[in-house]
């Protein structure tokens, strides 16, 4: 009897314990989208921007939806931040929060805010940043967020960042320059090495103007060059939006793609009435924080 109640315990324990190991993988799943002066009297559609979000996410018709965290480019006023984020709790059921940048650009007149939104349940914000830019190199100084995910402990740094459009002197000076801003986070701390820069870059991952990137080490690379900006017609036209990693140290990248729109009238109210971008997203797969 005593052998039989300790082999009873011991299934009992080990049908309790499967949850924990259940728990301890997960997906990260992460969204980029220039949302195009959000906030404006004709960028208000926050419904649809979170519809956007929660519910085409990926590159097929029989992807998962949702994700777990967004980072926005060319948000205007907090309060649009503020009104995605309400509309996510309410489309997807789980709970949201966002934090942003102060305004930013050198223009008085023109400036831009970048934010991040994310799933409380799923996501701890560890730290939201801007890049110390003390040369001016740059029209919006990147925005630097740290989160952890929540169901594995893992951590990571991402570097979001709207580049100036300007001329193609002015486009290529940053692009060339963005490598400073990565290597400054990734020397900030010895302990977290996995940094992704992320965005509207404004140029291709394939020009020479991102050599001083790619020469990094270990190497950086990207992850997304589709065809992400939207004319008039509802066409794709520029590879703008990328992710940037070093796979030596991002280990948990699963895929990656532009997000998939299957009805071409809902293709085209994207383009017309959310943003002249598509979104662009990430996954992430860890079991525990490698760093």
């Amino acid at each position: 009897m005593a052998k039989h109640g300790f082999l009873v315990r011991g299934l009992l324990l080990g049908i309790l314990l499967i949850p924990q190991v259940v728990q301890a993988s997960a997906y990260m799943r992460v969204v980029s989208w220039n949302l195009r002066h959000e906030g404006w009297p004709d960028d208000l559609n926050y419904t649809g921007d979170a519809a956007q979000i929660w519910n085409q996410y990926g590159t097929t018709s029989t992807s998962t939806n949702g994700c777990d965290i967004v980072f926005a480019q060319e948000v205007m006023y907090e309060s649009a931040a503020q009104g995605i984020t309400s509309e996510l709790t309410r489309i997807s059921g789980f709970p949201w929060a966002y934090a942003v940048t102060p305004p930013l650009g050198r223009s008085a007149s023109y400036k831009e805010l970048y934010a991040v939104i994310y799933r409380t349940d799923r996501v701890s914000l560890l730290s939201n940043t801007i890049y110390n830019d003390v040369n001016d190199v740059f029209e919006r100084e990147p925005q630097i967020v740290k989160v952890r995910d929540k169901s594995t402990g893992a951590d990571f740094t991402f570097v979001n960042w709207h580049s100036i459009f300007g001329t193609t002197t002015e486009r290529q000076a940053e692009v060339s320059a963005v490598y400073q801003v990565f290597q400054s986070v990734q020397n900030s701390d010895p302990n977290d090495q996995d940094v992704i820069l992320l965005g509207d870059c404004n140029t291709s991952a394939t020009t020479s103007w991102w050599s001083s990137l790619i020469g990094l080490s270990p190497q950086v690379s990207y992850r997304v060059n589709d065809l992400t900006t939207i004319n008039t017609s509802g066409g794709y036209v520029s590879a703008y939006d990328h992710f940037w990693l070093q796979s030596t140290y991002v280990t948990e990248y699963s895929n990656s793609g532009r997000d998939y729109v299957a009805d071409p009238l809902s293709f085209q109210a994207l383009g017309t009435g959310m943003s002249d971008h598509a979104p662009v997203w990430l996954r992430l797969y860890s079991t525990s924080d490698t760093d």
